[in-house]
């Protein structure tokens, strides 16, 4: 959930909550002032009935008029409230109401229902007095109230502060809203700049602020992004010095295979081959063997040839990297015998690579060829290999994509395919990312909508350090 959002919410139910409590303490007040008139009206009332009953007693009324109830009760009676004169036996001998305006009653049910619940029956029951005359009881006097004429008075006073309080809740989570948005303001391009740098942009950094945590949480990234700007380059830079010692080791161990043990083996095959004649003019038995001393030194020259091709293809030194590719493709063409079909697309100056750059991509395209010809069930792989401007760092750069149209990068992953070996000697995806690695460059590797898999890779053009040999 959006910052902003979440305080505003809290902010709102700790309004809410408020206002709440302001409004039980209302209905508590008011029940608390129905109680105060219904007290007021039992003492008025039995002030009167003591003074009629000491006029009674020296004869200056006629008996039968006492107590006159309601010439003294309905002008003290408020609107829903009710004035009985019990005997002292508890019965009612006299009642009057005040009539109660049912159209101005608007206090509604659930209100009146949360009014007895907040009142109880110790604030709404009726208030009584007894009259006393001579030391003798004559009676009592009850005032009530009608439960729904109590809580239309509590109602109409509550309504007012409830109008007001909820517009003055509107109005606070506005102007919170817009401070905490204009506080919150550099949030924004912390999160933008922990994005760039989640994809691989180490070069972002943030400004100072003026808030005290946030200027503390830039001068933290800021920091962050440098070390691991050093820390990269200083992988990079490691993984190219590996990586690149092993191709040379690499190309050292082919060149003395194809030196010394392959040319040893041609001229053992040619010798085996002179041996074969030689017997066979002479039908001597040895020529059987000296055919199957041919034909297994023929069968390890094969195996030396494919040794030679996997450490390092003899065409990527002697032609360079655009021909050792449409070779290899060729290859994967051929191995597929239609099941597959390989394309390569090529644009740019690519044979300007220095040789280390050439082997890392070479290997990096075997790899993923390896794995779509194993592993994706693929009717199509497409290579595009391409220099591009503005690319890493905005200098030139090589974009290299792969995508085939079989299952996609959750179904290999579940097969452990990520990591399979291949003849280029890495570990799938794994490998790869160790080259990408070595040539500074950025990597990705995504599902592709509607089926498929695709590997994007970008390296600048210019790798520290190289050398065009």
């Amino acid at each position: 959930m959006d910052l902003k959002w979440l305080l505003i919410r809290r902010i709102a139910l700790v309004a809410m909550a408020c206002l709440i409590v302001g409004a039980l303490l209302l209905i508590y007040q008011s029940a608390l002032a129905t109680k105060r008139l219904n007290l007021e009206l039992v003492e008025g009332v039995g002030r009167q009935m003591d003074h009629r009953l000491s006029m009674y007693s020296r004869v200056e009324e006629i008996p039968e008029r006492f107590p006159d109830w309601d010439l003294v009760t309905t002008p003290l009676l408020q609107s829903g409230q009710c004035a009985e004169l019990r005997a002292k036996t508890g019965e009612v001998q006299h009642l009057n109401c005040a009539g109660l305006d049912r159209a101005a009653v608007s206090a509604p049910a659930w209100f009146a229902w949360l009014y007895r619940r907040v009142a109880g029956d110790g604030l709404s029951s009726s208030e009584a007095r007894q009259i006393f005359y001579r030391g003798t009881v004559h009676g009592s006097v009850v005032a009530r109230y009608e439960p729904i004429a109590s809580a239309s008075l509590a109602w109409h006073s509550i309504v007012p502060l409830l109008g007001f309080a909820a517009g003055l809740v509107a109005v606070l989570c506005l102007m919170t809203f817009l401070v905490i948005d204009r506080a919150l303001r550099p949030s924004k391009q912390i999160v933008d700049g922990l994005n760039r740098m989640a994809r691989g942009d180490m070069t972002v950094r943030l400004p100072a602020f003026r808030l005290l945590q946030f200027d503390r949480i830039s001068a933290v990234f800021n920091f962050v992004a440098a070390e691991l700007t050093k820390a990269n380059a200083e992988r990079a830079g490691l993984a190219r010095r590996l990586v690149d010692a092993q191709e040379r080791e690499r190309r050292h161990i082919a060149r003395e295979l194809h030196d010394e043990i392959a040319q040893t083996l041609s001229a053992l095959n040619a010798q085996a081959a002179i041996l074969r004649t030689k017997a066979e003019r002479q039908e001597s038995s040895l020529a059987t063997e000296a055919a199957e001393l041919e034909g297994v030194v023929a069968n390890l020259m094969q195996t030396v040839r494919r040794t030679l091709t996997n450490l390092r293809p003899q065409e990527l030194d002697d032609l360079g990297l655009v021909t050792s590719l449409e070779a290899l493709v060729a290859q994967y063409n051929r191995n597929a015998a239609g099941a597959t079909r390989f394309t390569l697309q090529m644009d740019g100056a690519l044979d300007g690579l220095n040789a280390e750059t050439n082997a890392h991509v070479y290997r990096i395209v075997q790899e993923a060829l390896t794995n779509a010809a194993k592993h994706a069930n693929a009717r199509s792989v497409q290579i595009v290999l391409r220099q591009m401007e503005n690319g890493v760092n905005g200098s030139d750069a090589i974009h290299l994509r792969i995508v085939d149209d079989g299952i996609g990068r959750s179904e290999r992953h579940d097969a452990g395919m990520t990591v399979t070996p291949s003849v280029g000697g890495g570990a799938g995806l794994v490998g790869i990312r160790e080259r990408v690695a070595a040539l500074s460059g950025t990597f990705s590797a995504a599902p592709v909508s509607g089926g498929g898999f695709a590997l994007e890779i970008e390296f600048p053009c210019a790798q520290p350090g190289a050398s065009g040999s």
